[in-house]
Formats: structure tokens, C-alpha cells, sequence
């Protein structure tokens, strides 16, 4: 079974645009985990996990079927309603919830494994280390700017610098486990895993002032 919860506060065209691409089959608009994912199958033994900007759900149907309990963020109804319906298909249980990750606010130490695939907020970073539970992990892959090589259109502001995810992390406290940039013939992709230490204090709700909580169960 898949659960659909929550639509919170959103940017009206950026709802638009995206439903536009994965109603029109982009997005990636298919139900397959990112490699860099599976390769590390061997890390992914935790409880809870988040997706954001999970589209489709490849990612999220994929933690799910390894036993961990998945929230699945997007700003698209359209691929949101896709996911759905394959998690039915498969019998498994997602937590969907639709929203603006602009301006969605990430529940603090309740996660074991944040996953952003090909969604870059550079302030997004500091609230997703807040999320994680001690010991927990992000993994994260982005396009960086030698993708212009690729793409000359590409709105560059949403492109890394070589090197930029990896600082962010770091920045924001979190230990580096894997870095690299990919494929080594271009190097237009940054992909990263990175932990949050055991040390860290987990922090409060009441560390936060604007919120905006999932409906349902409260993390634990």
C-alpha cells in the first residue's frame, strides 16, 4: 500500500513546470533508483529514510523494498500520482507528500538515510544535516558546471563547481565518506555520501521557528 500526504505551501509555476515535464515523460519519468545508489547497497541499513525532489519515486520504491520506512517530497502532483501507483503496485508503503522544498520545513533528527538526486538547493544542505539522526547519511548527486559542455543552455545557477558539494557538506558538519565527479571523460556529475556524526546532539522542534510539519506519524 502507498499513503498520499500532505500539500504544503508551493510556487504555483514551479508546480506547473514540473508537472508539464513528467506529464510529457521527463523528469526522469521511470521507476529505477539512481546507480549510485544501488552500488552502495551495503550502507543502506537503516530505519527511516527521506527523498526529496523524489519525482517518480525510483529512489524511494527502491529504500522501501530494502524494509527502510520512506517520506517522498516533490512538487509535482503528476509524478507524485505515478509514484503512487507503482508503490500500490508493488505493495509497498511510501509516505507522499507534496510541497515547495523551497520553503518545506524538514523534521529535524528523524531520518537514517536523506537522499537528493538531481535537485540542487545550496541552502538545503545545513536543514537536511539538521535532519539526519546520529550516524545517518546523505546521499546526494547533482550536475556540476562542466555539464555546460553538454548542455550550453543550462541555467548555470543551477550547476555546481567542481568541488562545491563537497564543501557544502562539510560546511554544513557532515563527515565525507565518498566523493567523486562523474563520468571521468566529462566529470559533469558530483556524487557524494556523507555522515552525520554519532557525536551530534540531535535538536528539538523547538530549535526551529517556521515550520511546516508532515501530517501523521511523528518521528521517533
Amino acid at each position: 500500500m502507498s499513503a498520499c500526504i500532505g500539500t504544503d505551501l508551493m510556487t504555483e509555476s514551479d508546480q506547473a513546470r514540473w508537472d508539464r515535464k513528467f506529464a510529457a515523460g521527463e523528469g526522469p519519468a521511470h521507476f529505477e533508483p539512481n546507480q549510485f545508489l544501488v552500488m552502495n547497497r551495503r550502507l543502506l541499513t537503516g530505519e527511516r529514510a527521506l527523498d526529496l525532489a523524489c519525482g517518480f519515486g525510483g529512489n524511494a520504491l527502491y529504500v522501501a523494498s530494502l524494509g527502510y520506512r520512506v517520506d517522498a517530497v516533490d512538487v509535482s502532483g503528476v509524478a507524485l500520482l505515478q509514484a503512487k501507483g507503482e508503490a500500490a503496485r508493488r505493495g509497498l508503503r511510501i509516505r507522499w507528500v507534496q510541497a515547495d522544498l523551497n520553503r518545506w520545513w524538514v523534521p529535524p533528527a528523524c531520518y537514517d538515510l536523506i537522499m537528493v538526486f538531481y535537485y540542487l538547493s545550496r541552502e538545503l544542505v545545513g536543514p537536511v544535516a539538521v535532519a539526519l539522526r546520529p550516524g545517518g547519511l546523505l546521499f546526494q548527486a547533482n550536475r556540476n558546471k562542466r555539464f555546460i559542455a553538454v548542455r550550453p543552455d543550462f541555467n548555470p545557477g543551477y550547476l555546481l563547481e567542481p568541488g562545491e558539494l563537497c564543501t557544502l557538506a562539510r560546511d554544513a558538519g557532515l563527515e565525507i565518506l565518498h566523493y567523486d565527479e562523474v563520468p571521468p571523460e566529462g566529470a559533469h556529475d558530483s556524487q557524494l555520501i556523507a555522515r552525520k556524526s554519532a557525536g551530534v546532539r540531535p535538536v528539538s522542534s523547538e530549535d526551529s521557528v517556521e515550520r511546516f510539519i508532515i501530517p501523521g506519524e511523528v518521528c521517533r
